[in-house]
């Protein structure tokens, strides 16, 4: 469960859930990207596997949602018991700076801004994490100018969106992930999502895709994709 509050890294939760992130021996990530307006969908994949995870990383564009899944967790007892300790999200090319979140009581109604970085730095069981939409990396140009840039922050994460596609690599021992696009995939490939677990069975990283399948009489599936990257 998070706490809904952003501290001034602008990682949302508390201050403990934070530092117990940092200092964990192993951790589970739920990363997403490009929703791009589908509220439903993120909702939906956080309600279903939210609470298996340590933490959720949205990679941009969709921020509009992400803060609505914040706000309404509120008020939405079982999202908000689905929502992992710690949320981190970053500002896409079509995102806004900050997104207001309403919160009320019997006695006062306040929107309190959450506020959107074009990256976030950050530590995920003392592992460096860096995590940014893309779009001013050249991603869909390719990861050189990315890489560097986590090179020099000796980054041993990197989370990007923005090509709407999946990817998976390994660079000098630094894993590189853009989990897709959840709503607009591009390339051929079906909308995704995926997790992050370390250290992996066999090896530092597991990483896993998902797809989203929507059945004819509606709703969302999640199916393990063992095709991709």
């Amino acid at each position: 469960m998070n706490a809904l509050v952003q501290q001034e890294c602008l990682l949302l939760g508390s201050e403990e859930a934070i530092e117990e992130l940092e200092n964990k021996e192993s951790a589970r990530l739920l990363v997403l990207a490009d929703s791009h307006g589908e509220y439903k969908l993120v909702e939906s994949i956080i309600k279903e596997f939210g609470p298996e995870c340590d933490a959720v990383l949205f990679c941009g564009d969709g921020n509009e949602e992400f803060a609505a899944c914040v706000e309404n967790a509120i008020y939405d007892e079982d999202l908000k018991a689905a929502l992992p300790p710690v949320l981190a999200t970053v500002r896409g090319n079509c995102d806004e700076e900050a997104y207001f979140i309403r919160k009320e009581d019997e006695e006062n109604v306040a929107s309190v801004p959450m506020q959107l970085s074009e990256r976030q730095i950050f530590k995920v069981a003392n592992r460096n994490v860096f995590m940014v939409h893309g779009h001013r990396h050249g991603v869909d140009l390719g990861i050189e100018t990315l890489s560097a840039a986590a090179s020099s922050l000796d980054a041993d994460m990197i989370f990007f969106g923005h090509t709407h596609r999946p990817f998976r690599c390994e660079n000098e021992a630094t894993l590189m992930l853009n989990p897709g696009s959840i709503s607009r995939p591009r390339g051929g490939f079906a909308p995704t999502f995926a997790f992050v677990s370390f250290p992996g069975e066999a090896e530092r990283y597991s990483v896993e895709f998902f797809t989203v399948v929507e059945p004819l009489f509606g709703g969302y599936k999640f199916e393990l994709a063992s095709d991709i990257c």
